[in-house]
């Protein structure tokens, strides 16, 4: 099935402070999935900066993997690497449940494994290669270890947080032996050669260094085309400028810290990435609205605002 050019919005999610991982639990997510606040249908897909793994508790509809639809319902396991475009459509006034995880994987990966360097990139490597849609029944050893996952961030039981990292341990290796055994899955972001994969290096490298100063040339770099090419590529693909899409990712990051944190404004600009303080108040106004003083006093009241900044893509689908 092929897909209509359209929209891909960029969802970024961070871990909270001294959590393993990120964690959407409980009645939130018994939902509509697929249909915004006016029951229209949704067709834009989105990208995650962290690995989603998602579990369907009941329900039933399809997911969208790039251009590709396959059937879901009560038992679907999900695996999608960061940068992959994907949506979850559910079937119209059917009940959906899902529950999801969000993790950093490189970083986890790297924790558990710190002493197998070379076990530690074989697994990274193997789970960012393809996306996984699969079931209970096929997998029921995976399917168990998530729901361990599940409901240790649910209830937040005395060393919740160790018995996740090595649930998680597990978890990972049954992922990646999953992935170098099947054919069916959806290979991910930098095994195949659209405009769109080569351009999500760039955003990648953006979410890994944006605290650091950032120049166009490393951008370009890292997806291996000179940077006329690059900005070029950027602008048809992502419908912003690399600056642009920089200062947005900064200003994501920075009303996250606005938010969980008391630090004064000038330290967070700094932290996300900013050279000086009016740069960051004005990009921030700029992008939100507001300035930062305001978010930091209500976040909660316009969060929904930065929601709607979206990543437009009309090439290729």
């Amino acid at each position: 099935m092929s897909r209509k050019k359209g929209k891909l919005e960029f969802r970024y999610y961070e871990i909270p402070h001294g959590e393993p991982l990120l964690a959407l639990l409980g009645d939130a997510w018994i939902r509509p999935y697929g249909y915004d606040e006016n029951d229209r249908p949704i067709t834009d897909l989105h990208f995650h900066n962290l690995l989603e793994i998602g579990y369907c508790y009941e329900g039933r509809g399809e997911l969208i993997f790039e251009d590709k639809v396959y059937p879901y319902g009560a038992g679907a396991l999900t695996v999608i690497p960061k940068n992959f475009p994907h949506t979850t459509n559910g079937v119209r006034q059917v009940t959906n449940r899902w529950e999801y995880l969000f993790v950093d994987m490189e970083k986890m990966v790297q924790q558990l494994f710190m002493d197998r360097r070379h076990q530690a990139e074989q697994i990274l490597e193997r789970i960012n290669r393809q996306a996984i849609c699969t079931t209970v029944s096929e997998q029921p050893e995976m399917a168990a270890l998530i729901r361990g996952v599940l409901r240790e961030m649910t209830f937040h039981r005395e060393m919740y947080s160790d018995a996740v990292h090595g649930l998680m341990k597990t978890l990972f290796v049954e992922i990646a032996r999953y992935t170098a055994g099947v054919s069916g899955a959806e290979e991910a972001p930098g095994h195949k050669k659209t405009e769109q994969v080569q351009i999500s290096r760039a955003l990648e490298y953006v979410g890994d260094y944006y605290d650091r100063p950032l120049r166009i040339s490393d951008l370009a770099d890292a997806c291996h085309m000179s940077e006329t090419h690059f900005r070029r590529l950027f602008v048809r693909c992502v419908g912003m400028h690399p600056v642009e899409y920089i200062n947005y990712v900064r200003v994501k990051m920075a009303c996250e810290r606005l938010r969980k944190t008391n630090e004064p404004i000038a330290d967070v600009a700094v932290k996300c990435g900013f050279s000086s303080l009016a740069t960051f108040n004005r990009n921030f106004r700029r992008i939100t609205g507001i300035s930062p003083s305001e978010w930091k006093k209500q976040p909660e009241a316009y969060e929904r605002r930065l929601q709607k900044k979206k990543i437009e893509i009309y090439d290729g689908w």
